[in-house]
């Protein structure tokens, strides 16, 4: 099945509770790599997590219509208590967004039962921010947030002419040109055909480029009321609860090592005396390992060892090759591209790698020979299955000022996040908005027999 390239969706807030989940998720950009491309999605869904069909689904492809619509100026969605016509959601709204999900994941019949309940998720995602969106909308006029500044309308602009630009040149560069040689399409052809190819993928989800550059301004109106929002939480209350989560981390280490070592927990605390460590592997060969890994996994332990101990004296005079060079004062980097089996791991962790007292990451051979040398700048060597470690004390491993103030900052932006969130419950309720479910064939929650 041929994928077309997606333009913009959304950017989803996802507004975690503090500590619950600790990956850095405040402001998760959904993309979909379509035809190798990176797309941005650019419009604010402000609650809950959404599926994007074209990452549920895998790509599908059947009949389209199967189903009835309603007219697309029948109002599907509107406030029970206040508001006005503006805050109204009439199908066509919703049938654009729905149609965009659908034909960027290929998918021409969404009451396929492999795929149906997916849709009904993304149908209920969609009507959601829908309503969202008035809200918000309407608040920011009420709050005098729903006029861009002239600064804000070119910080759009640029990222919509950019975005347009960038998909003029994927539809061109995809477009099929039959039988003529790809290296005969001039520039300007190729301009031309992917302007029309994507003014076509619009039309056909019942958009145009004014809509998107509308989804960017409904974005930025977003931003500022969640930015006029968050000015009631104070940066305290982020270093406050910064220090609590150090603490959770604390306990962590403290009741199982295993599940902080797998965590990112690193970059906010590490326990005292953990080191940075660098080394040279000196690596046996590949039948080798294998054969210490067979003699392991026969319980010939004693086999195995043997093997390793040959293996590495067969190894001295490189190693004393290497300790001389580093005695000499060599550049140890130049010397680890040189000489180290591992020196492509190395280099993507110029510091050198971690090693806490008591982990389990490491060989046991290697976490132990990390604590051997006094004091930094000093060297060990030890023997794992994997060769010959000649390891150096590269530093005290701690968590920078500046990794503290970066995290800080993020619980700010999620604490931020929070009360945006609560706030939005509250307009939420205060308006009460009535949906026809039966039309978006969705199930009614108020009715306990929907399936």
């Amino acid at each position: 099945m041929k994928w077309a390239v997606l333009f913009l969706k959304k950017i989803i807030l996802q507004f975690v509770i503090l500590f619950d989940d600790l990956s850095k998720s405040i402001e998760n950009a959904i993309t979909n790599d379509v035809k190798g491309k990176k797309m941005k999605l650019c419009k604010i869904l402000c609650t809950g997590t959404a599926v994007i069909l074209a990452g549920a689904l895998g790509g599908c492809s059947m009949k389209f219509g199967t189903k009835s619509e309603p007219n697309p100026d029948a109002v599907i969605a509107e406030p029970t208590n206040g508001g006005d016509d503006s805050m109204k959601i009439v199908y066509e709204d919703f049938k654009k967004e729905y149609d965009y999900a659908l034909k960027g994941a290929g998918v021409e019949d969404d009451t396929d039962e492999s795929i149906a309940d997916s849709c009904k998720t993304q149908r209920n995602t969609i009507i959601t921010y829908l309503i969202n969106e008035r809200i918000i909308m309407k608040k920011a006029s009420e709050m005098g947030l729903s006029t861009l500044t002239e600064e804000e309308m070119n910080a759009v602009e640029e990222e919509y002419n950019s975005n347009i630009e960038e998909q003029i040149e994927a539809f061109g560069k995809d477009a099929d040109y039959g039988t003529a040689d790809s290296g005969t399409i001039s520039d300007e052809e190729r301009r031309e055909r992917g302007n029309k190819e994507f003014d076509a993928y619009l039309a056909d989800c019942g958009l145009t480029r004014e809509d998107l550059l509308t989804w960017g301004v409904s974005s930025a109106i977003t931003q500022k009321l969640r930015d006029e929002i968050g000015k009631n939480v104070d940066y305290s209350a982020a270093e406050e609860a910064f220090l609590g989560y150090e603490e959770q981390i604390k306990q962590v280490y403290n009741d199982d090592i295993s599940q902080y070592q797998q965590s990112s927990f690193t970059s906010v605390w590490v326990p005292e005396g953990s080191r940075m460590i660098k080394h040279i592997l000196l690596g046996f060969d590949e039948d080798t390992q294998d054969e210490i890994t067979a003699n392991r996994q026969k319980g010939d332990d004693e086999a195995a060892d043997k093997l390793r101990e040959e293996k590495a004296a067969e190894l001295q005079d490189k190693v004393d090759e290497v300790q001389k060079k580093l005695d000499n004062g060599e550049d140890f980097q130049k010397i680890m591209l040189e000489y180290s089996n591992d020196s492509a791991a190395s280099s993507v962790n110029p510091d050198g790698y971690l090693v806490i007292p008591n982990g389990t990451t490491y060989k046991k051979e290697f976490q132990e020979a990390a604590f051997v040398p006094k004091k930094i700048g000093d060297r060990t060597i030890c023997v794992t299955d994997f060769g010959v470690h000649i390891m150096i004390y590269a530093a005290d491993a701690k968590v920078s000022d500046e990794q503290k103030k970066s995290f800080t900052d993020y619980l700010y932006e999620q604490l931020k996040n929070t009360e945006f969130n609560k706030k939005m419950d509250e307009w939420n309720s205060e308006y009460d908005y009535k949906i026809d479910y039966k039309a978006l064939r969705l199930d009614d929650p108020a009715d306990s027999s929907s399936n």
